[in-house]
């Protein structure tokens, strides 16, 4: 799986991820949902505090850096498991100029953060491509402080025809893979609390916060 997006699968993901046009289209007609929802989730990068902490894991090439505003000082941590994501992430940080970014290759369920320290937990359409989701959304919730807001996307594995073909665990790129209602689950079993969550054919949309 870490190969695939080392290679022309990750270009190929990265190059229409980034034209939001060219995405919707991919959504519709190949998966029968919608992507918009993902990026106006990413707004939320913009109401970090000066100095707060923000977690995207898995960054793949960091398209939220985007949305840091210009003389705002943040702790950006992009992690991710390949290396060739991660690279195209470097680039990106490294032509917006933006201090305080630092690129890990490693695994989603143990972020080099301390408990606590995070506003904001981006996981960006990566759950489903892990063999223990659960496990890494236990790490979000380990890392985002008391108020703090995760962002998720996810594709999930569901009763109709295209989510049965297209979504087949251990497969495509796959992992576990699991359900919008086994998503809800483990937010509860993290301690996250479900703000706004959206279903559009197998993608879920959910902003959940860190309880107090």
């Amino acid at each position: 799986m870490r190969a695939g997006f080392d290679g022309v699968g990750g270009a190929v993901y990265s190059w229409y991820m980034g034209r939001p046009a060219v995405s919707r289209v991919v959504g519709r007609v190949l998966w029968g949902g919608d992507v918009a929802p993902h990026y106006a989730s990413l707004a939320a990068v913009a109401e970090v505090r000066d100095g707060g902490v923000i977690v995207d894991a898995p960054c793949g090439t960091a398209p939220a850096l985007e949305l840091v505003p210009r003389g705002r000082t943040v702790r950006y941590v992009a992690l991710d498991a390949s290396e060739g994501m991660l690279e195209r992430a470097r680039e990106r940080a490294a032509r917006l100029a933006i201090s305080g970014v630092e690129l890990v290759r490693g695994d989603a369920a143990a972020i080099p953060v301390g408990g606590g320290d995070a506003d904001l937990f981006l996981s960006l359409f990566g759950l489903h491509c892990f063999a223990d989701p659960a496990a890494a959304v236990r790490e979000i919730g380990r890392c985002l402080r008391p108020g703090g807001r995760a962002v998720v996307s996810m594709i999930c594995r569901g009763p109709g025809l295209r989510q049965r073909v297209m979504v087949q665990p251990g497969r495509g790129g796959f992992g576990r893979v699991g359900t919008a209602s086994e998503l809800d689950g483990w937010l509860a079993t993290a301690g996250l609390e479900v703000e706004r969550r959206e279903l559009s054919g197998p993608f879920a949309y959910v902003t959940a916060v860190r309880a107090a």
